[in-house]
């Protein structure tokens, strides 16, 4: 995916990274507002009020609002596929990938909670506005359908189903997790990811 000069590490709480200083802070501020709020009415005056700076404060270290998101957004992306190519390369189960894929997707909904909401709430815009976001998006079908169409073809997924059909309905059911999972609820990040692979694995695999 293109670099840009906006892209550092975020902070830790609500997008999973382990920068420091107080850019970091800033834009965990900015993405719990923008998921809270939503991007197009937050504005940079509220990002500053929640901080407590002045707003001409955060141009030392933003040059917009958009350039505080973009940081959330890459470091999703980034983590996602990340675990999605390691899961590919070295998982040569099928199964066990496509598992591994599921897994992986429902553990960034703690540490990448900002990041989704605001994706599920305005991706037509940041998608436009940030063309990586789509080409991520293509890398992580190509990687489910190599694993799908792989066990299909080893007799290991039922081979009546239609792939991208499988891949976007998993996704879509991951992604919607967002709005009312709660990981200080019952369940653990881990515990969801078991239950979920265990749902739609249940759904694919061949019938015997």
């Amino acid at each position: 995916m293109p670099k840009t000069q906006t892209r550092r590490g975020a902070g830790s709480s609500g997008n999973g990274a382990t920068g420091s200083g107080r850019r970091d802070e800033l834009v965990q501020i900015a993405g719990r507002l923008f998921a809270e709020n939503g991007f197009h009415v937050t504005t940079i005056r509220d990002v500053a009020d929640a901080a407590g700076i002045q707003s001409g404060s955060l141009y030392h270290h933003f040059t917009s609002k958009e350039s505080m998101v973009e940081e959330l957004l890459r470091e999703y992306w980034e983590k996602l596929l990340a675990g999605y190519r390691n899961v590919a390369a070295t998982e040569p189960d099928a199964t066990r990938a496509a598992r591994g894929l599921i897994e992986h997707s429902v553990t960034l909904l703690d540490e990448c909670r900002y990041a989704l909401s605001i994706m599920l709430s305005d991706w037509a815009y940041l998608a436009r506005s940030f063309p990586f976001m789509e080409q991520a998006l293509q890398e992580c079908q190509n990687i489910w359908l190599e694993v799908l169409e792989r066990g299909q073809r080893e007799g290991a997924f039922d081979s009546a189903l239609d792939a991208k059909v499988v891949y976007r309905t998993i996704m879509a059911s991951v992604s919607g997790t967002t709005r009312w999972f709660d990981p200080a609820g019952r369940l653990s990040a881990e515990q969801l990811a078991e239950e979920i692979a265990a749902l739609f694995m249940g759904g694919v695999n061949a019938r015997r």
